[in-house]
């Protein structure tokens, strides 16, 4: 498998680059990078080719702060059709929960987990088992502060994590670090993750727009389904919100909509250690959830648009997932 990162992300370093007066289109192809594909929104570059882009640039530029640097260069288009679907998302984890379902618009090699502990919410990022090259400080830098540019945009200016953990050890910037994150940072931690207050997370957003969110991810569905080196599980997840609605849901007919055979599909997802059943039955909760949240939807509207072919169905597995009925649910969000 080749491992990839989408081009709008590499524009960051370009742009970066280029803010520091250097040559930025020389710089790509040192490292065998063409630039020209820069234009192109849909094309990838090889994160083995982005790992060695990376350092360079914090070479060249002589900046350890170089991943807080091209993370200001940051645009929705950035990340494609997530970067608008996080900005109608209508709570921080429901943003949160799309990065983590299309993480592999932005790179097949990076893995992101979301989980909760006590009064908080951590979202973390590591590389998928098997991942060429460990990511730079640079890279780790500049995702988290992407995550944290995008919480302020749709939250507001005054949005602070709770904490930052750093796997590396963060040498040469950190006054920088604090300045931007305005919270604790822990370095040479085990992991690389940002712990928000859940009241801070669950907070309604006034952006919300829940039907330009899922137009988005009509978009992104339709860009992963595409590409070849994307994971498995997050190929069958974007058919998922694509075909949901249709109700043909059986392993099989997302194996024959992906153009492989169903036993080719079952080792891949057992691969990836998981199965066909596991992700669609949380690609539907992480859906169910937004969903219900949105007033404009009637719940006969979201069975259908989640596959159920009865409200009663869609009611049994909402309150296995959330302890509560849906209706009941919706109205404790009024409260």
């Amino acid at each position: 498998m080749q491992f990839s990162t989408i081009t709008s992300w590499a524009r960051l370093i370009w742009e970066g680059l280029t803010s520091y007066g250097i040559d930025a289109d020389a710089v790509f192809r040192e490292v065998g990078l063409d630039p020209r594909a820069l234009q192109d929104s849909g094309s990838r570059y090889p994160v083995p080719a982005m790992t060695r882009l990376w350092r360079l640039a914090v070479e060249r530029s002589g900046d350890s702060c170089f991943g807080l640097v091209a993370a200001a260069q940051w645009h929705p288009t950035t990340w494609h059709g997530l970067g608008y679907a996080w900005l109608a998302s209508s709570t921080i984890e429901e943003g949160f929960r799309r990065l983590v379902r299309y993480s592999a618009v932005l790179s097949t090699a990076a893995d992101f987990t979301l989980e909760t502990s006590g009064d908080e919410i951590r979202l973390s990022i590591s590389a998928v088992q098997g991942a060429p090259v460990r990511p730079p400080p640079a890279v780790l830098d500049a995702v988290l502060a992407n995550v944290v540019h995008m919480c302020r945009l749709i939250y507001g200016p005054d949005f602070n994590p709770r904490r930052v953990e750093l796997a590396h050890q963060g040498n040469g910037c950190r006054q920088k670090r604090r300045e931007f994150f305005r919270s604790p940072i822990t370095y040479e931690a085990p992991t690389n993750t940002i712990s928000v207050d859940m009241t801070v997370a669950n907070k309604p957003l006034s952006t919300a727009n829940a039907e330009l969110a899922h137009a988005n991810e009509k978009v992104i569905a339709d860009y992963l389904a595409g590409f070849d080196d994307a994971t498995m599980s997050s190929r069958v997840k974007a058919r998922l919100v694509d075909d949901l609605p249709s109700g043909n849901l059986t392993e099989k007919a997302i194996a024959e909509s992906l153009f492989v055979s169903l036993r080719s599909l079952q080792r891949k997802l057992r691969d990836e250690g998981t199965t066909y059943k596991k992700i669609l039955e949380g690609t539907r909760r992480e859906l169910a959830e937004g969903f219900v949240k949105d007033q404009t939807l009637t719940l006969n509207e979201i069975t259908y648009l989640l596959g159920f072919s009865e409200i009663s169905s869609f009611s049994r597995f909402f309150k296995r997932w959330t302890g509560k009925p849906p209706s009941v649910y919706r109205q404790s969000l009024k409260g």
